[in-house]
């Protein structure tokens, strides 16, 4: 019911991804903002740090064990995001800007507005340095958003 963003153990890379289905953004737009916003699950004040990129299509699959986060070919665009604050149980939060990973996947010529976009995080921070947030399976309504702002 519970995602979470950030590290784990030592040495240990962890990815997240979000996929966002019904995607009705017109291919070539021109993108001034996009962030992902997230749902804190609990009380929480640990530093985390992650990269945000895009799977590198113009349509994302569903995640699966024969298709998971890891091995999914990402956007050169990636924007480095990083909190330092304590987050509230049932508080929306938002990432930095990622109008430049949504640019380059509207820009492929097999985008079309409607089609599935996946958002990969990569964990970047120190040690177990990881915030819950609120998954779909737990709650549509708690789930991550994708907020895109064009023209």
């Amino acid at each position: 019911s519970t995602l979470w963003l950030g590290t784990a153990q030592p040495n240990q890379t962890h990815y997240t991804g979000f996929r966002f289905t019904n995607v009705t953004v017109p291919p070539g737009a021109i993108i001034q903002n996009a962030y992902v916003e997230v749902n804190s699950s609990q009380n929480q004040w640990l530093t985390i740090g992650f990269t945000l990129a895009a799977e590198d299509a113009g349509t994302s699959s569903t995640f699966s064990a024969g298709s998971n986060i890891s091995s999914r070919v990402l956007t050169s665009a990636q924007v480095a995001h990083s909190f330092n604050t304590n987050w509230l149980a049932n508080n929306w939060y938002q990432t930095n800007n990622i109008s430049s990973v949504i640019q380059e996947v509207v820009d492929r010529a097999d985008w079309q507005s409607g089609n599935s976009m996946s958002i990969i995080a990569k964990g970047t921070g120190g040690a177990w340095g990881r915030k819950y947030i609120g998954s779909f399976e737990g709650s549509t309504t708690l789930a991550p958003r994708l907020v895109i702002t064009y023209q």
